[in-house]
């Protein structure tokens, strides 16, 4: 379309081979099409750069939750937790064991249980557990939570852009497609040859290319081009005043 368009700009309007409301169409697809991918690389950028923040706060949020269970954990095998484990979901049933926190949904979930039960475990007169604490823990889970949510705002925002992309280019395509056949119409009667047709269609964009069938076919007729005549042995005693003649064969038979 860049092309085209450059092309246009260049050339009398009588020599234009396409519809002269094409020209104005022709714009407004382009900048439609332009913008639309320049909105969608956008967002691909935010979503990427954003993604190191989102990936250091799990990593945060990971590291203090792990650090606090295992605290739990020992405090617990020492006696020193009042009502055991109770206050934490399933944290007795893993035997003594850090639950997996590999996922985001797995750290948040896993956040809110223990979160919760420290909370209920401390109302309930129990001594608060440090290094770290309840509430430290709680800000980097929240500072998670939060960076997780933007991550997932960004994602559906670079999604809905890669569906309109798709769709505009459908569009695109089609009037792309309209255009050639506008363009290969009106040079049909300005061209002398398939090769000058080919090569006035190209300053307007248009770019041809050899299916694989077409490209061996065409590597065909030029091998059967570039094979010498074939001669008939002739010998020329008695014969001084005979020219030798040549044998007429279809070499491009040889070839299919």
């Amino acid at each position: 379309m860049e092309a085209a368009l450059k092309k246009v700009n260049a050339i009398t309007t009588r020599n234009i081979p396409f519809a002269k409301h094409s020209i104005e169409e022709l714009q407004s697809v382009k900048n439609q099409f332009e913008n639309t991918l320049k909105h969608y690389e956008l967002n691909i950028k935010q979503q990427s750069d954003n993604n190191k923040h989102y990936k250091a706060t799990q990593e945060t949020a990971r590291l203090y939750l792990s650090h606090f269970i295992q605290v739990l954990l020992f405090a617990s095998e020492r006696g020193e937790i009042n009502g055991g484990l109770k206050y934490y979901g399933s944290l007795l049933d893993l035997g003594g064991k850090v639950p997996a926190l590999n996922t985001e949904q797995e750290i948040l979930e896993w956040g809110r249980t223990i979160v919760n039960g420290e909370q209920n475990r401390v109302r309930q007169g129990g001594s608060a557990i440090y290094s770290p604490s309840i509430a430290l823990v709680k800000f980097k889970l929240e500072e998670f939570s939060d960076a997780a949510i933007f991550q997932q705002n960004l994602k559906r925002n670079t999604l809905r852009a890669f569906e309109k992309m798709q769709q505009l280019r459908k569009t695109t395509n089609d009037f792309i497609s309209q255009l050639w056949t506008e363009i290969e119409s009106h040079l049909e009667l300005e061209a002398g040859s398939e090769e000058e047709k080919r090569a006035l269609a190209e300053e307007f964009g248009i770019v041809y290319v050899l299916r694989r069938k077409e490209r061996k076919l065409l590597q065909q007729q030029e091998e059967v081009e570039n094979v010498e005549e074939p001669k008939e042995e002739i010998s020329l005693e008695g014969k001084a005043e005979e020219k030798p003649t040549f044998v007429q064969r279809d070499l491009f038979m040889q070839f299919n």
